[in-house]
């Protein structure tokens, strides 16, 4: 037995592998073996240095699972149990995040706060029975891992079958390729010091004056980084001229899982030439709804269909950001299809889903909120006039204070956004409901910028403490989140 199929034969023997706890950690619960009702998927997943190439011929070094990037596609059934091995090869401490998925608060894969962090070179064992069928993936919630390649798809699947002939499993992504990706273009300088546009050149004396007030870094703490200039957009590590087009044939309905995984970029998603019916929002299931343009906040997740019914090469389009062009990110193309150029076509006045437009579906299972118990008042600020932090009820993580609830107790989040950015507010181990007529749940909002205002209510039904946060990777790391404990 070697070092590595050692130290994963002790945690199982310590229970420590099936609690997602590490060796010493007194604080996490005890060990419980998931009880689930279907297979026992075992799936390995090694971290690494790995090269990407996104088209150009000018590959750069980032991150990756099994020597790729996106990482793997992970794929189970409801009600089976999944376990996985990850390896650590990197240079650094690591975890897996299995984001929107409801599972014990050990599996949760937030370090300091749910375990500790892979060392280099060590194993770890995740395991959790795979509920909720839906669409979600995992991602590193170390450091600024995601923001250089550490995330992958995962698909639950439910126990009936699919009503759809094809299905296609699209994960964006934003890349600072000019500067070897990721954290290293913030670290040279070339940085997006306003990607919306908004303050103009408002700046110097007024900058220094507000980055006072929005507070200074700790003792002994690096400010942090700020987000790059990213210079390419792409949909699971290639580009649309360079990846293998989504191949359909005529009369095809058409499955899109829809993954936002990128770190700082909000995409406006079209398919030239056909309209989109949206069937589910971060997993859940909503009464379809038809629409032109979909918007994906980071975290967020859409599925939605389409029938193949017009012939041809047709772009499916992204529009990173607020006022940026749309540019193609995949092609579609249709068989028997061999010449012809990639095809725009689209409505001068596309129909955008809003939040507004979901109606949860009674048979999507979880409870509706009857009552509220409590209410919490969040306000998010920060980024102004050149201030690298981000703020939670004007104060950082991990001075945000806690919210401390009973378990079953019926939450109330209300959102008031006072920055020049929009928020993808995202809760671990709960799906919450929007208040909205509809009553659509997820795990993901995107709360919009200057004065924009989201509420979401939820029921405490999973003990631990829970992580909440922007999944804006760097305003997350500048300071806006909290915890959220969940008393037995």
């Amino acid at each position: 037995m070697d070092r590595r199929e050692f130290l994963i034969a002790a945690a199982w023997a310590t229970g420590a592998g099936l609690a997602g706890c590490r060796r010493g950690e007194a604080d996490a619960p005890p060990a419980v073996r998931p009880a689930g009702t279907g297979e026992i998927r075992t799936v390995h997943l090694a971290t690494g240095a790995v090269d990407l190439d996104l088209s150009n011929g000018r590959p750069f070094k980032v991150y990756g699972y099994n020597s790729r990037t996106s990482g793997p596609e992970i794929r189970v059934r409801e009600g089976d149990t999944l376990r996985v091995v990850a390896d650590n090869g990197l240079p650094e401490p690591t975890t897996i995040h299995w984001h929107g998925v409801p599972l014990p608060n050990a599996m949760d894969g937030v370090p300091g706060i749910t375990q500790q962090a892979i060392p280099p070179g060590e194993p770890f064992v995740y395991e959790f029975v795979a509920r909720a069928a839906g669409t979600y993936f995992y991602h590193s919630h170390a450091g600024y891992q995601l923001d250089q390649g550490l995330h992958g798809p995962l698909v639950i699947e439910p126990t009936q079958q699919p009503g759809h002939d094809r299905e296609f499993v699209l994960m964006l992504e934003d890349w600072a390729a000019i500067d070897g990706g990721g954290p290293a273009a913030s670290r040279a300088g070339r940085i997006d010091e306003d990607p919306g546009g908004m303050m103009g050149g408002m700046g110097g004396m007024m900058g220094g004056m507000m980055r006072g007030r929005m507070g200074r870094p700790r003792a002994g703490e690096p400010e942090p980084l700020r987000q790059p200039m990213y210079d390419a957009y792409v949909m699971g590590g290639r580009t649309a001229d360079a990846a293998e087009p989504l191949r359909v044939r005529k009369g095809d309905r058409v499955k899109l899982r829809i993954i936002n995984a990128a770190s700082s970029t909000t995409f406006a998603l079209r398919l030239a030439g056909h309209r989109l019916t949206v069937t589910q929002a971060d997993g859940r299931l909503v009464e379809p709804v038809e629409v032109d343009l979909v918007r994906v906040g980071m975290g967020e997740r859409y599925d939605v269909e389409f029938i193949a019914d017009r012939p041809g090469r047709w772009a499916l389009l992204g529009a990173p950001g607020e006022a940026a062009e749309a540019r193609a990110l995949r092609t579609l193309l249709y068989d028997g299809i061999v010449a012809g150029e990639l095809s725009h076509e689209g409505p001068a006045r596309p129909r955008q889903l809003s939040h507004g437009d979901l109606v949860a579906r009674p048979e999507d299972g979880l409870p509706m909120v009857p009552r509220i118990d409590r209410t919490i008042q969040l306000t998010l600020s920060g980024g102004m006039m050149g201030s690298p932090y981000w703020t939670i009820n004007g104060e950082r993580y991990p001075d945000t204070a806690a919210i401390e609830v009973e378990r079953g107790e019926r939450i109330r989040l209300e959102y008031f956004n006072m920055s020049m950015m929009a928020h993808p507010m995202h809760l671990h181990g709960h799906f919450f409901e929007l208040d909205l007529p509809g009553r659509p749940r997820k795990d993901t909002v995107l709360v919009g910028r200057m004065m924009g205002r989201m509420a979401v209510e939820f029921v405490a039904d999973n003990p631990g403490r829970w992580f909440h946060h922007c999944h804006h990777l760097y305003h997350m790391e500048a300071g806006m989140a909290n915890i959220v404990g969940v008393r037995s």
